[in-house]
């Protein structure tokens, strides 16, 4: 049972991955009213792509755990 769940944790974040670049970081990012964090807003969607992976990758993490 921990190896279904890790592999669905896997599937999870790379679906989360995928999708959450594709219709909302991209849309996010085409506004123009966006905070401008350290003088630009590359700073904020640079955050922003990183806080959204980075949940993924703990669910990868997550998931080694949970197969081994």
């Amino acid at each position: 049972m921990l190896v279904i769940a890790a592999i669905l944790l896997f599937i999870m974040a790379l679906v989360h991955s995928y999708l959450g670049e594709r219709y909302i970081l991209i849309r996010l990012f085409r506004r123009d009213n966006l905070p401008h964090l350290a003088g630009s807003d590359f700073f904020t969607k640079g955050t922003l792509r990183f806080a959204w992976h980075i949940t993924s990758f703990a669910w990868i993490g997550l998931a080694v755990l949970l197969a081994f």
